[in-house]
């Protein structure tokens, strides 16, 4: 088949020009922070196939849904009211701009020491974020959902872009049973049992709310000599530069988590999870020395709740979220 010819969405070869155009509308709706045309088409079809939420008293079809619940989390979920719609994702593959080295002067030279926080690099992963998260509750909006629940992310970096990220945002689109739709739709982190639980308490999820933190630490004199010289290891002693970077990223984490579910007005923050990586860079100082240096990256997230009637998830929800190095 001639590399000019695509196939279409039904597996039948395009024609060029047609194959050209829907690319470039693909990646206008990229560049302007949505999904593909023709995954807002597929999304359409299904939502008009189960009958579009047009109000109180509309017949619902159920056409074949998918989704990655578990058996145990379909059951309890349909228990609470919630049906599957279809499983939804959001993705971005983000380029990351110049970040410059702390620390570091010509011929390795130290212009201070610390825990410095790679600005470009936090921003990057959280914003690559973002946009995977939005286009997944753009997806479920189009399939007519009110929520995603059991949204989990997947991040990393590949080798035909080196300067480049990407998140990827999982999840399963679900409806409710009652008339009143939510629009846009709520993301939930959290599994089938534990909304299933949260619910029966009396509370319901408002958003997802998450941050990251990339430091880099340049040590102190001491704490060079530990782990570099040969007598670093005749006595045990803690590394309170590499344990302050640590304490430090944390608190700038959470200070963003928290500024995020206060922005939804949230009473609390459940599910929440935390992973930390720790890479080592070793430098060059001169005169045949070198120095350990690390760079610790902090993610982390969670699912906003407010204490409210549990079948109740008519709320609007926005996003700014984490990433990962």
């Amino acid at each position: 088949m001639p590399f000019s010819h695509r196939r279409g969405p039904d597996g039948t070869q395009q024609d060029p020009a047609a194959a050209e155009a829907d690319l470039q509308a693909s990646l206008a709706a990229l560049a302007r922070g949505g999904i593909p045309p023709r995954a807002e088409q597929r999304l359409a079809e299904l939502r008009e196939a189960r009958g579009a939420p047009q109000g109180a008293g509309y017949e619902e079809v159920r056409p074949l849904f998918t989704s990655d619940l578990s058996v145990n989390e379909f059951a309890l979920l349909t228990a609470t009211g919630l049906r599957p719609v279809t499983q939804v994702m959001g993705s971005s593959v983000y380029h990351v701009g110049w970040q410059g080295t702390p620390g570091t002067f010509f011929g390795g030279l130290t212009m201070g020491r610390g825990s410095f926080e790679l600005e470009v690099l936090s921003e990057a992963w959280n914003n690559a974020r973002s946009l995977a998260l939005s286009r997944l509750q753009q997806e479920a909006r189009f399939a007519g959902a009110d929520a995603v629940v059991g949204v989990h992310i997947q991040w990393g970096a590949h080798d035909f872009a080196p300067n480049a990220v990407e998140m990827v945002a999982v999840g399963t689109a679900v409806r409710t049973s009652g008339a009143e739709r939510t629009d846009p739709p709520v993301l939930c982190d959290l599994s089938g049992q534990d909304l299933w639980n949260l619910l029966r308490a009396g509370y319901r999820p408002v958003g997802v709310v998450g941050a990251t933190t990339i430091f880099y630490v340049v040590p102190q004199w001491s704490t060079q000599a530990l782990t570099t010289s040969w007598l670093s290891g005749r006595s045990n002693q803690e590394l309170p530069d590499f344990t302050q970077a640590i304490y430090t990223a944390r608190e700038v984490a959470f200070g963003h988590l928290s500024a995020q579910a206060q922005a939804f007005g949230a009473h609390g923050i459940v599910g929440v999870s935390i992973d930390q990586k720790i890479g080592r860079r070793e430098v060059e100082t001169g005169n045949n020395t070198r120095r350990i240096d690390l760079i610790v990256t902090l993610h982390v997230l969670g699912t906003a709740i407010v204490e409210g009637p549990g079948r109740d998830l008519d709320v609007h929800t926005t996003l700014d979220l984490r990433g990962a190095l």
